[in-house]
């Protein structure tokens, strides 16, 4: 929190210019990237460990996720200081777009896989009349995830994002080599526009998932519920 405080403030000594004005914007627009990184993490992490159960599913050791997801994490933080200069700032970000890229497709083909194992351990419930209709909206559950965390076009979604800030690179080192303000600027315009983009499709699938899980999750809850009412009732 002292190193921001102090960001800031050296921040506001610097002349006032269309630079300055990129400064401020990317330096707000890379804490709400922070904010919502971890924020969404956390909740999705949170969403397939309480939904998904794959059946004979043998996970990965974690040690190169670990090590991708602290390297985004890093990098993240070094990009909010990195924002005074759209060099070090459209360099770091490409690095990170990267690497989100690749760990992107890592994600996706270890949750391909869970998806198919946790549809296989619903399956034998279709046959059971006791079980059917808890596995049929089950399995909608998963479908529902799958088709945001598998079928929607992430892929595509974060090689723009590396194009785009190879685009402020090219800008922020015209920049660098000519001191023409019109091209940091650029830089600032391009790298802002990225994250905007970026983020505001991300928030976009992520509500259009939502929206489709409450009511399937509302109405297996209720049936567990009747499920659970009726057993005591017996009992």
């Amino acid at each position: 929190m002292g190193l921001l405080l102090s960001e800031l403030q050296r921040a506001l000594k610097m002349p006032f210019d269309l630079m300055k004005i990129g400064y401020f914007t990317l330096f707000a627009m890379t804490g709400v990237l922070i904010f919502f990184w971890i924020w969404a993490t956390d909740k999705e992490l949170e969403l397939l460990f309480r939904l998904l159960d794959p059946k004979k599913y043998a996970a990965p050791s974690g040690i190169r996720e670990t090590l991708i997801i602290l390297s985004l994490a890093l990098l993240l933080v070094i990009l909010l200081f990195a924002s005074r200069n759209p060099l070090w700032y459209s360099s770091i970000f490409v690095i990170y777009n990267t690497l989100n890229w690749l760990g992107g497709r890592r994600q996706q083909e270890e949750l391909s896989q869970v998806f198919t194992k946790s549809k296989e351990r619903a399956l034998p419930d279709l046959k059971n009349q006791n079980y059917a209709e808890k596995a049929a909206l089950y399995i909608k559950v998963i479908q529902t995830l799958e088709s945001y965390f598998i079928k929607r076009p992430h892929g595509r979604r974060l090689k723009l994002a590396v194009f785009c800030s190879v685009i402020g690179l090219a800008l922020s080192i015209s920049w660098f080599a000519t001191k023409m303000q019109v091209f940091g600027f650029g830089a600032y315009v391009v790298l802002i526009v990225t994250i905007t983009l970026s983020e505001f499709t991300i928030w976009h699938w992520r509500s259009i998932r939502n929206t489709e899980l409450r009511p399937i999750i509302e109405e297996l809850n209720e049936l567990v519920r009747a499920t659970e009412e009726d057993n005591g009732e017996n009992s």
